[in-house]
């Protein structure tokens, strides 16, 4: 009976140690964030429409305040815009292709409201380009601010007195966009929206011409602006993937769970699934429920989320923890989303 008692003391005391064995690591993974605006939620084909001016020059200068841009120049930056959008477009699960069509103007005007485009154009477009939804940069204006002063700047040496009076130049750069997104067989915009980014330039040197020669190329700034312009609004109606942190159990006394986590690790979440699968079998509750846990992970990996959630139930009626509860939450908050956009939760 001794020999019993001891045998079964030892074993308790194997399975404790076991379990305090448990940790977590760390791993980042990539998931999809619902746009701030859903306007539409099924995969299309794209058009976007460039208002073009008829007949762009170096010569003509457009006055945006004190901001004086070439009608060429403009006309490049429309298509930064553009071009910011499509980037982000071709990631959208919603976005089957992007193509690109324009309209002529003959003239940008900074204080008048832009004008839809009529309906035989865009249903013109839409049936050249087989798509059902058209994104229209509608209008695009810049603008400045400029103002300087002057900062005394000390030497390295903190002890060193001596000094000099500098001119530091700030330069705001604003580019406000109106968009405007037009559905097939839709007499009306089914949604209209104008976003303004901002960038801040400086330039410090010991006169006014020096400072504003170290100023960054003001024009590559513009360029820049308008491509980030683009990007904005598209970020604004598509869903985008986002990196997130996660975390999932090891446990190096463990050899199943250590052939899991080498697996994990290398990325075949697929084979080091099948293993943790087999764990959740286990009469021993918490390491069924760590596995049950990273069941859940590897579901999400795989954008199974009714699966995801599934585990992690059953890794709570196992072992309640905090993290689960957790995690658990976040899940249910992407369901949510996903129903919002339209996509499926499962295979």
């Amino acid at each position: 009976m001794k020999r019993i008692a001891f045998f079964i003391s030892i074993c308790g005391i194997f399975l404790m140690m076991l379990t305090s064995c448990y940790s977590t690591k760390e791993i980042t993974i990539q998931v999809l964030h619902p746009p701030d605006k859903i306007v539409f939620n099924t995969p299309e084909n794209l058009v976007l429409i460039n208002r073009m001016l008829r007949d762009p020059s170096l010569k003509d200068t457009l006055h945006f305040n004190d901001l004086k841009i070439p009608s060429k120049m403009y006309h490049d930056l429309e298509w930064k815009a553009l071009y910011g959008f499509a980037d982000v477009a071709y990631g959208s699960p919603w976005v089957k292709n992007v193509f690109f069509d324009s309209v002529f103007v003959d003239s940008v005007s900074i204080k008048s409201k832009p004008m839809i485009i009529s309906f035989s154009e865009r249903e013109n477009m839409f049936k050249k380009d087989q798509a059902r939804v058209g994104v229209d940069l509608a209008k695009i204006i810049f603008s400045d601010s400029i103002y300087r002063s002057r900062e005394f700047v000390y030497g390295d040496n903190p002890d060193d007195v001596e000094g000099a009076w500098l001119t530091v130049i700030n330069v705001d750069l604003f580019v406000k966009a109106d968009w405007f997104i037009y559905e097939d067989n839709k007499p009306f915009p089914i949604d209209t929206t104008n976003h303004t980014n901002v960038l801040n330039l400086n330039g410090v040197g010991r006169s006014y011409h020096e400072a504003f020669a170290n100023l960054p190329n003001i024009r590559e700034a513009i360029a820049d602006l308008a491509y980030q312009a683009g990007q904005h609004h598209a970020y604004h109606i598509f869903p985008i993937w986002d990196e997130v942190s996660r975390i999932y159990f090891t446990n190096t006394m463990d050899q199943k769970m250590k052939e899991a986590e080498d697996l994990a690790q290398k990325n075949q979440w697929i084979n080091a699934a099948a293993i943790w699968r087999d764990i959740t079998l286990s009469k021993n509750k918490k390491k069924a429920a760590y596995a049950a846990f990273n069941m859940a992970l590897a579901s999400e990996i795989s954008d199974k989320l009714d699966l995801t959630e599934s585990w992690l139930k059953r890794s709570l009626e196992l072992h309640d923890s905090p993290i689960t509860r957790n995690y658990l939450e976040i899940i249910r908050e992407r369901l949510k989303d996903y129903k919002k956009m339209n996509l499926k939760t499962s295979e």
